[in-house]
């Protein structure tokens, strides 16, 4: 049984080294906690008994968090927030804590930028602009066979640019995203494509025979494309590996096909970051759905 806060933290830093974490994500867990080991023991105070802590401290590190003098944006609040109630939480299921401290601190609404998406129409304009360009002078395929690949699976712009031939079957249409590092091996996984994207694919490989990488080019490049090329094609300011990554995300989870298991799976999350992103797909569903009730009202 552990007594004191400091051993309790020593006790969660080696739980989250067995997790399947990134070394940033337990950095930032560990940093969190010992901002608020450093807020109760100031001054000299004592460090506490872990039973000793409780909700008045918790809310008591909140507010210092939020009105000192270089204060943290109120996303960065609100992850301290979610450590400390990942830290208790994990406190209380482990019988180390019989009450836990943090389940009644509420997070405060923070107001995050909704991510850029593509509509339906925009991503048809988007693709048929890309097939223009493949089409072209210069017949770059790799604008068109990327854009299908991270519509169709949502991947992020480093997993698209790090595949390899190894990492593709065309006759089965599956394409295998792999990890070097150990602690990132839960993000590694095998998604499905359609046969429009394997027939960009197939083409891509056969204009430029990539021995090794299947995108030869950095992203700096292919966005530079994207948006030199493709976008003004489609009727469009600009166009990122984000913005199909998030069209991607919002189509699964409108469909309702996949189980939130699946969706983790798939886009490559922690538990964490994928209840980040489904407050924002959820969000954004809100947001189209105020639209579209807007445009049907009489004027």
């Amino acid at each position: 049984m552990l007594n004191r806060l400091d051993e309790a933290v020593l006790a969660f830093a080696e739980h989250l080294r067995r997790r399947p974490l990134s070394d940033n994500t337990r950095k930032a867990f560990l940093g969190d906690i010992r901002l608020f080991v450093r807020f109760l023991t100031a001054e000299g105070k004592p460090m506490p008994l872990l039973r000793s802590v409780n909700s008045a401290h918790l809310r008591a590190f909140i507010a210092h968090e939020e009105a000192r003098k270089n204060a943290n944006s109120p996303k960065s609040v609100e992850r301290r927030l979610t450590s400390l109630k990942v830290f208790f939480r994990w406190l209380h299921d482990c019988g180390h804590l019989a009450v836990n401290p943090a389940d009644p601190i509420p997070y405060k609404p923070v107001v995050d930028p909704l991510p850029a998406y593509l509509t339906d129409a925009q991503a048809r304009a988007v693709l048929q602009a890309a097939q223009a360009v493949a089409a072209g002078r210069r017949h770059d395929t790799r604008p068109l066979a990327i854009i299908h690949l991270v519509l169709e699976t949502g991947i992020k712009k480093s997993e698209c640019l790090r595949l390899t031939r190894d990492d593709l079957d065309l006759d089965a249409r599956r394409v295998w995203i792999r990890y070097e590092k150990r602690h990132l091996k839960f993000k590694e996984r095998e998604l499905s494509f359609s046969a429009d994207c394997r027939q960009a694919l197939a083409r891509h490989m056969e204009r430029y025979q990539p021995r090794g990488r299947v995108f030869n080019c950095t992203g700096r490049n292919i966005e530079y494309a994207f948006n030199r090329k493709v976008a003004p094609l489609a009727g469009l300011q600009a166009l990122t590996f984000e913005m199909l990554r998030w069209t991607c995300a919002l189509r699964d989870y409108q469909s309702g096909e996949l189980d939130k298991e699946a969706l983790q799976y798939k886009y490559g999350l922690s538990e964490i970051a994928w209840r980040e992103m489904e407050h924002k797909l959820i969000r954004i569903l809100a947001s189209q759905r105020i639209s579209e009730a807007e445009n049907r009202r009489p004027e």
